[in-house]
């Protein structure tokens, strides 16, 4: 593991290391965001918008309260109006309207 596998989080006068393995998925809280790990999540006060800032292109958001990491996606349902994405350990969370496109585009990329 490199340095470069990491993500760093500033809160006050703390940083938050995370492996990027080990993220799944961040959440909005408020004025926090959980950061859910596979064995621990970590309430950090940051707005979603500088956290997303902060984070490696292999981290989508998908909603206005959900940032995924892709390497984490098993699997992804979707019609003509909804999406929803399953996550490592069957967590399921919907891809907003306003994020659709955004989600689509950076799958089609790879696919």
């Amino acid at each position: 593991m490199t340095f470069t596998d990491k993500i760093i989080i500033p809160e006050g006068n703390k940083k938050h290391l995370f492996d990027i393995s080990e993220v799944k998925f961040i959440k909005a809280d408020r004025y926090y965001v959980n950061v859910f790990c596979f064995n621990k999540k970590v309430l950090i006060r940051i707005t979603m918008k500088k956290l997303q800032e902060l984070l490696p292109d292999i981290f989508i958001r998908i909603s206005k309260s959900v940032i995924v990491n892709v390497r984490h996606i098993v699997r992804i349902e979707e019609s003509k109006s909804s999406c929803c994405i399953v996550l490592a350990g069957e967590i399921e969370q919907q891809v907003s309207e306003k994020y659709r496109l955004e989600f689509d585009n950076f799958f089609s990329k790879i696919a």
